[in-house]
């Protein structure tokens, strides 16, 4: 649809820049950060127990608030509990792309958490997967304190 000159509004005034700055949060960003270390940090809720994988700030069964006093660390083990399989992903510019080889992605309760984290499932294929596998974390070769440090999960005996 083409603008008629009657339908620009003009503005007068300097141009306008806005910049803004953004966090994670305490709890999320020592996450991350700890991943470098290969270590898995959860937060457990000082008044029902609750443990939530990535830390949050708040418990959502009780609301009870949580800090850094409430975090532990987890194994990287952990139990299949449901699972996709992908086949297409982002390509970075908002839009779609077919994958050649179907990729899962696996809803997994780490030992020691009540929250399930889902992450990518590796080195099984989509007709052997079942529910209740056991898996185990598998690290970046090297790991620099970001979220791509896991690789996602294989199943382990």
């Amino acid at each position: 649809m083409k603008s008629s000159k009657e339908e620009v509004i003009p503005v007068k005034g300097l141009p306008v820049s806005a910049a803004y700055g953004w966090s994670v949060g305490e709890l999320m960003e020592k996450f991350i950060k700890e991943l470098r270390n290969k270590k898995i940090l959860a937060t457990k809720c000082p008044k029902c127990n609750y443990t939530y994988v990535p830390p949050r700030l708040t418990c959502g069964k009780c609301f009870a608030k949580m800090d850094a006093n409430n975090l532990t660390e987890l194994s990287g083990k952990g139990v299949l509990v449901g699972y996709t399989t992908a086949y297409v992903e982002l390509d970075g510019n908002g839009n779609f792309r077919d994958l050649n080889k179907p990729k899962l992605i696996g809803a997994i309760k780490l030992d020691g958490a009540d929250s399930t984290i889902f992450m990518p499932l590796l080195d099984v294929e989509p007709e052997k997967v079942k529910e209740v596998l056991k898996v185990g974390v598998v690290w970046r070769e090297e790991t620099k304190g970001e979220l791509a440090d896991i690789k996602g999960f294989r199943p382990i005996k």
